[in-house]
């Protein structure tokens, strides 16, 4: 389904944009706002992701993963970033970070019986470097070479070894692509040039029909070697196999629940059964929810399996979910931001980092001033 929001490159608020006052308000912050936030110290924390209590209860194991966080402020400048370059049309063949299409929609197209061949990106948002960055807003979009400097500012992290995008922003996985949108272009061409499917969701790339080969492999990874990537994850399906495509099983004319997700839903039902404490109930039914309305998608009728669970949930009174302990916090506050919302938030993100939640962290400076 199209975008009906979408607009061509050519109608982007950014682009040839010359006016870092206009750029302010195109975020919804004022340029004073603006030069205070790229002043900022540090606008990011670092942190390496733990493993969740839920998955302690079921036994599950956690791969830590690098986490580049924004802190609030910038965090409300990224997902406006996010939104409006967002809007920009993409080719028909990218699912992610686009309206109205998911990780279930870049499974179908896969769904025909052929071959197939999936290859991720290695380390793909800490390799789209700044200059990847930069070369969208200032040759793509035209801004002037000012705006494009603090667009690239406010999109990249600043470390002592490189600048790129960072893990946890709102606004890597839209503008990842864009800013390596000629590349892709080209691996598109030559999927077109094998008579092959494919598509793309964020760093996942897969490919369809009867040449999806280790020679059509070759051609993708030496354009991204080209390019300064890695492909790595390399997966070849035999026509008649099942593959599992972001999160999902296919064969021929038919998607299917993975069995590693349907291995991962017994165990959680396992430990919610098993469970006698009121808050690990609540906190496994409250996943198990979860996981069978996503799982309903995929495999209709999932759904009826929750009846047992919310009906032991109601029993024991904990029938809206997750305890309080463990409810989520709101959002961040509105796109517009004024003097004395930016001060509470510029006080938020200075906070010592011993007592901020997420885990261990490091502050990095974004080492940027802006020109008056």
């Amino acid at each position: 389904m199209a975008n009906a929001r979408a607009y061509p490159l050519t109608s982007s608020p950014f682009y040839r944009l010359a006016s870092k006052q206009k750029l302010a308000a195109i975020l919804g912050v004022s340029l004073r706002d603006l030069r205070l936030l790229l002043k900022q110290p540090d606008n990011y924390r670092l942190w390496d992701t733990r493993r969740r209590r839920r998955d302690e209860l079921v036994g599950i194991p956690h791969k830590a993963r690098a986490i580049q966080q924004p802190k609030p402020l910038l965090a409300i400048i990224h997902k406006r970033l996010a939104i409006l370059i967002g809007r920009i049309e993409k080719p028909d063949y990218v699912y992610s970070a686009t309206k109205a299409r998911s990780y279930f929609d870049n499974a179908r197209p896969h769904a025909i019986g052929e071959p197939t061949v999936k290859i991720d990106i290695k380390n793909f948002y800490s390799n789209v470097t700044r200059r990847f960055v930069r070369d969208f807003f200032e040759r793509r979009l035209q801004c002037s070479p000012d705006v494009a400097h603090v667009l690239t500012e406010l999109c990249c992290i600043t470390t002592a070894s490189s600048s790129a995008l960072p893990t946890g922003s709102a606004v890597s996985p839209v503008l990842s692509f864009f800013a390596c949108s000629e590349m892709f272009r080209r691996i598109a061409e030559i999927a077109k040039d094998h008579g092959l499917i494919f598509t793309l969701y964020v760093d996942d790339m897969v490919f369809s029909g009867s040449k999806a080969n280790r020679h059509f492999t070759s051609k993708v990874v030496h354009e991204l070697a080209k390019n300064g990537f890695v492909g790595h994850k390399i997966t070849h399906f035999r026509g008649d196999a099942t593959k599992v495509v972001t999160g999902v099983a296919v064969s021929a004319g038919r998607v299917d629940l993975p069995f590693r997700r349907q291995r991962k839903i017994r165990q959680f039902e396992e430990a919610f059964w098993a469970a006698t404490n009121p808050e690990d109930i609540s906190l496994l039914g409250a996943t198990l929810l979860g996981q069978y309305r996503e799982a309903e998608r995929i495999k209709p009728g999932t759904k009826l399996r929750a009846l047992a669970v919310a009906a032991r949930l109601e029993k024991l009174g904990l029938s809206n979910g997750l305890p309080p302990s463990v409810k989520k916090r709101r959002g961040y506050p509105g796109k517009r931001l004024d003097a004395k919302r930016f001060d509470r938030l510029r006080s938020a993100v200075s906070l010592n980092p011993s007592t901020t939640s997420g885990g261990p962290e490091t502050l990095v400076n974004t080492g940027v001033v802006m020109a008056a």
